[in-house]
């Protein structure tokens, strides 16, 4: 037989046929047929229940030479019509098993050589089974409710001469469990045959055809597609936004990176973009005269047709950026609350609740160090609860968490050596600081001074996240050296018991010459608590394991906390237990470490010092409410030169925190507090001056940390795929109950007391060294000490030449040694002055880098396969 388009086909001396071949096969063997259809439909009855079986009915039929029509009318060799539609639809109710059928009995002995197979509905129920088997496949959780798949069957057969391509849209999804691994409908077909003969790899077109579809611009306009010019059109444009590489033998590391590949994506697309542009320049230009449109307005059309501020754009107004703050967030306070009424929520809060405390209680024990007690873990504790319940209630956005941070903790170490030396008090200096805060945010809130924050760019960034960091990692140094200074290494440990004889001689003398009649009894007692006061300074002071030990605590805790960090993006486990164990690093470490001090009693550790119930932490030396006499006339009005530092410090974390957090990607839909926030933290730190506690501000690490916990990640993602943001929980509850939770930890003094100040000195190494894995600058050091053979194939690397990268990093390198400079003289007070330095120093490099340079230096970096550390994502550290 021959096809009426005119391929030929011929018998074939084996058995093996393709059911292509069986259609139009005839044979000299038809004295079997009857044997043949008997066999055939006992195997398929046996075998009914069973899915995977069911084409066993062609199998049986591989040996005889016949011809099958898969369609419901009669054919013969010249004139038939195929279609696994029509096939479909022709099917009937009448017989509920499938039949093998001689087509004599259809149209009569003309057609003896073929055979017709009525398939019946039943013949599918059992893949009707298999459809809710396949609902619980982890492929079917991750597609999108409504997805259409594209079926692509490809072969190489050789009764064809030339390939036969059919693309298949059909008028709405039709489910075939037969072609599809999910039960997930089939909108568009491919079929491409051809003789295995030519010079054409088939498996390779359909990879082609599959990522055509995979591509939105084709996928969009496939389903929009008249005729095969519009298929033809889409494809060129998706050739003309690929990147084609020749052929060649290409290694792993000469192909382009993720970073430029993005970036020549973002090329072409900035390319067709001005290209519309011009073409269109006209007609906008027509449009706006039309319109009469003369001033421009800082004000976006959000995706609900609703005008949205830009909180980066001056409404030149008085206080105008704060009223717009107030205007937009007061309609959603009863979402707020809402929105936070749910387990995601819940679980943030929890989470939460140990890293703010573990940081509250490292940066109290530090701040105790200090400032010699004056403002310790009480002050610390109750200011970051009450400061937390009314920032989150109040704010303009609840998601970042206030609390005190290194360079404010810095400060307070300079201004405290300040009043030293000047015979200062310093509590009354820091309440009249903090009235200055108040005046001074009031007063920039009103000329928007907040939309400068853009100018805080990179490099400022970087520098001083570089300072923070190698402070975090020299003053951890520095305590340890203090250990071994009050506990020395010695050759030889025993003391002699007479140093403790003429103190008791002493004592003992002196207190009958003072005291006269006294009883032997007090005598004894004195006696006995001198011997206890001596022994204690002795045990601790001379002890020969307390400086390793420490030394054990401190490295050990930077260890689990490090290496838990690590453990989040490993291979290991479960996403979401290497999350767990990732983020709850820090109190891991600590709480391991301090069960270690608290079973090895006979070593001595200082531990925090934290008293009964809610009092101060010296209550001999101060009260909760600092006084304000006691100075010169003129002291509270030179208090604003230092209030406006600490400003600049509060002003320049808050913000950069508040940008991380309203990222685009996101998708925050209830907007930002940028005018907002800074004007509260104002007023908190003028009640954080008047009780002595440490200032207050959005913290970074802490506020990027409590996004991530309340954002929701896709479900339906291809598996290796990088999971995309669906939902972020913008709401008030899980900050208000943090901060309450941190407030009533003041309870737990006596479990604070078993926490050595060691353990603390890991948690600040671990904020140090955990910081630098998300600063460039470091990144660029390293390559002075590395050949250009071997740089990474980042943007600063591949768009700037090698030394004008080197000079950009030396100029940040003499910046930071400024600063460090300034932060280890007498007038560390001033480094906020100096780190508003880098700003100007920052806008002089234009004249040396051009734009596309700078974007590559000063620019934001591109998206990273792994899921980044909240360190990595913060550009400040703690």
């Amino acid at each position: 037989n021959e096809h009426q388009s005119g391929f030929p086909f011929t018998k074939r001396k084996y058995s093996s046929y393709t059911s292509l071949q069986l259609l139009w096969m005839g044979g000299e063997i038809q004295q079997h047929l009857h044997q043949q259809q008997q066999l055939a439909l006992q195997q398929h009855l046996s075998n009914i229940e069973n899915a995977k079986k069911r084409r066993s009915v062609c199998e049986t039929l591989s040996a005889p030479p016949t011809s099958i029509s898969l369609s419901g009318e009669p054919s013969n060799g010249t004139n038939r019509r195929h279609s696994t539609m029509s096939y479909l639809g022709n099917l009937s109710g009448e017989d509920k098993r499938p039949r093998i059928m001689p087509a004599t009995e259809i149209g009569g002995s003309k057609r003896s050589n073929e055979l017709k197979i009525d398939m019946r509905d039943d013949l599918y129920s059992s893949s009707q089974e298999n459809l809710q088997k396949l609902q619980n496949d982890s492929i079917l959780k991750r597609i999108p409710v409504g997805a259409e798949a594209t079926t692509v069957l490809v072969g190489a057969v050789d009764f064809l001469q030339q390939p036969t391509i059919a693309f298949v849209r059909l008028a709405e999804g039709v489910l075939m469990p037969t072609l599809t691994e999910v039960a997930v409908p089939v909108r568009f077909m491919f079929i491409l045959m051809g003789p295995p003969t030519l010079d054409l790899d088939y498996h390779e077109v359909g990879r082609s055809i599959a990522t055509l579809m995979a591509n939105e611009p084709f996928h969009a306009i496939a389903y929009k597609a008249d005729d095969r010019k519009d298929l033809l059109s889409a494809i060129n444009e998706f050739l003309d936004d690929s990147i084609v590489l020749p052929p060649g033998n290409w290694e792993r590391q000469d192909l382009l990176p993720f970073e430029e590949l993005k970036a020549k994506k973002d090329w072409i697309r900035s390319r067709k973009r001005k290209a519309l542009e011009v073409k269109n320049e006209m007609k906008e230009k027509i449009k706006e005269e039309a319109k009469v449109i003369v001033e421009k307005k800082p004000e976006l059309e959000s995706g609900d047709g609703k005008k949205k501020i830009n909180p980066l754009e001056k409404t030149h107004k008085w206080w105008g950026g704060l009223r717009n703050d107030l205007k937009r967030r007061l309609p959603m306070y009863k979402s707020d609350i809402t929105d936070g009424l749910n387990s995601q929520t819940l679980a943030a809060t929890i989470f939460m609740y140990f890293a703010c405390l573990s940081t509250a209680i490292t940066f109290g024990g530090l701040a105790s160090e200090k400032t010699g007690n004056l403002i310790g873990i009480s002050e610390t504790l109750l200011s970051t609860a009450l400061c937390g319940i009314i920032f989150h209630t109040i704010s303009g956005q609840p998601l970042g968490i206030i609390g005190t941070t290194g360079p404010l903790l810095l400060f307070d170490e300079a201004l405290i050596n300040f009043c030293r030396e000047n015979n200062l008090p310093f509590l009354t200096i820091r309440a009249y600081i903090g009235v200055w805060l108040a005046v001074i945010a009031t007063t920039l809130s009103a000329f928007e001074c907040s939309v400068y924050v853009r100018l805080f760019t990179r490099f400022t960034q970087e520098i001083f996240s570089a300072l923070i960091t190698l402070i975090y990692i020299y003053e951890t140094l520095m305590k340890l050296v203090s250990v071994y200074k009050k506990n020395p290494l010695l050759a030889d440990y025993n003391f002699p018991p007479a140093t403790l004889a003429p103190q008791l001689q002493s004592f003992d003398n002196t207190t009958m010459e003072s005291l006269g009649n006294v009883t032997a009894d007090v005598s004894v007692s004195n006696t006995t608590s001198s011997i206890g006061l001596v022994s204690n300074i002795v045990s601790h002071t001379n002890m020969p394991n307390t400086a390793l030990f420490c030394t054990i605590l401190t490295l050990g805790t930077f260890t689990i906390a490090y290496y838990l960090k690590l453990f989040r993006n490993s291979h290991f486990l479960g996403r979401n237990a290497r999350r767990a164990l990732g983020d709850f690093g820090v109190p891991i470490a600590i709480a391991i470490f301090v069960l270690i001090d608290y079973l090895i009693p006979q070593v001595y550790t200082d531990k925090l010092s934290v008293p009964e119930g809610i009092s101060p932490s010296d209550p001999e030396v101060r009260g909760w409410l600092v006084p304000l006499g006691g100075m010169p006339v003129w002291a509270p009005f030179a208090c604003g030169i230092p209030a406006i530092l600490v400003y600049i410090l509060i002003f320049m974390e808050s913000h950069i925190s508040e940008l991380i957090v309203d990222k685009p990607e996101r998708g925050l839909k209830k907007g930002s507090g940028l005018h907002l926030d800074i004007v509260i933290l104002g007023f908190l730190n003028t009640c954080c001056g008047l009780f002595g506690t440490p200032w207050h501000c959005a913290a970074t690490v802490r506020s990027v940390t409590h996004v991530s916990a309340l954002t929701v990640m896709s479900r339906t993602h291809a598996p290796g795929e990088t999971p995309r943001i669906i939902d972020v929980k913008e709401q008030r509850v899980s900050g208000f109950f943090v901060a309450l939770l941190i407030g009533l930890s003041v309870t737990m003094a006596p479990l604070l007391r078993l926490v050595p100040m060691a353990v603390l000195f890991g948690v600040f190494l671990y904020m140090g060294i955990a910081s630098m894995s998300g600063v460039q600058f470091f990144d660029r050091m390293g390559l002075y000490f590395m050949p250009v053979k071997h740089y990474p194939p980042t943007p600063f690397v591949k768009r700037v030449p090698t030394w004008k990268m080197h000079m950009f990093t030396t100029i940040q390198l003499l910046c930071l040694t400024l600063l460090w400079a300034v932060k280890s003289s007498k007038i560390s007070l001033a480094f906020p002055f100096f780190l508003i330095l880098m700003v100007p120093i920052r806008q002089r490099l234009a004249m040396l880098y051009t734009p596309e340079q700078l974007q590559a230096l000063d620019g934001s970096e591109a998206k990273d396969e792994d899921e980044p550390d909240f360190y990595e994502e913060a550009t400040i550290p703690a």
